[in-house]
């Protein structure tokens, strides 16, 4: 059981995550000690994200993205859990802290998706699946965007998106263009996560219904 704690969120407080930037600002000191945060930060993290995957029998192990890709330090942190079935396939859950939110979501990712030999359209046919997908469900902090939405921006609500057929028509439209995310938020100015591995497996598994209509 792991708490999320705002000194999780702090360490994404920052302007500049360049390596070649911070050494213009800071110390060699002052850097190593920045390291250090990010990474300790990012060890938890990873431990979280094995902790949910071992509970998740028919997943493939998860990816946990490292806490730099060389040059900068990473603006969050990201990791991506696929079915064994669909392990070579373009759509995932992912699962991403940053410094607004803690957020579990399905997507596809595009990066090398031309690779996996699928599409975005045959993805984007779940939107028809989602009203189906959500009936009985909780509904509260939990929203839609498509790829083209930056990422702090603030995003559709699903319940706005179940009750107001004008919008889900123009999201399902805009959407149609790139491809659809759908996920499970705790802000970090709102909610209280004291346990990291309970809020993330839930996130999965409320999406797993619709992730494993891909299977077929």
């Amino acid at each position: 059981m792991t708490k999320l704690t705002n000194d999780m969120y702090t360490i994404f407080d920052r302007d500049e995550f360049s390596f070649k930037k911070l050494k213009e600002q800071y110390s060699e000191e002052e850097i190593a000690q920045i390291k250090a945060q990010f990474k300790d930060v990012w060890q938890i993290w990873k431990e979280v994200n094995l902790n949910v995957s071992q509970q998740l029998s028919q997943f493939a192990k998860v990816h946990v993205e490292s806490w730099t890709n060389g040059w900068n330090l990473r603006n969050h942190y990201w990791a991506s859990y696929r079915l064994n079935t669909l392990a070579d396939k373009s759509p995932c859950i992912g699962v991403m802290l940053d410094k607004k939110q803690l957020q579990v979501y399905l997507m596809f990712q595009h990066y090398k998706s031309e690779k996996r030999g699928d599409t975005p359209d045959q993805y984007n046919e779940l939107l028809t699946d989602i009203p189906i997908w959500a009936k009985n469900r909780v509904t509260q902090n939990w929203y839609l965007w498509d790829k083209n939405d930056m990422e702090f921006t603030d995003h559709l609500p699903l319940q706005e998106y179940l009750t107001n057929l004008e919008k889900q028509k123009s999201f399902n439209l805009e959407a149609g263009k790139t491809s659809f995310l759908l996920g499970k938020f705790a802000f970090r100015d709102r909610d209280h996560v004291s346990n990291m591995e309970d809020f993330i497996l839930d996130g999965i598994k409320q999406l797993l219904p619709l992730y494993k209509r891909l299977e077929n």
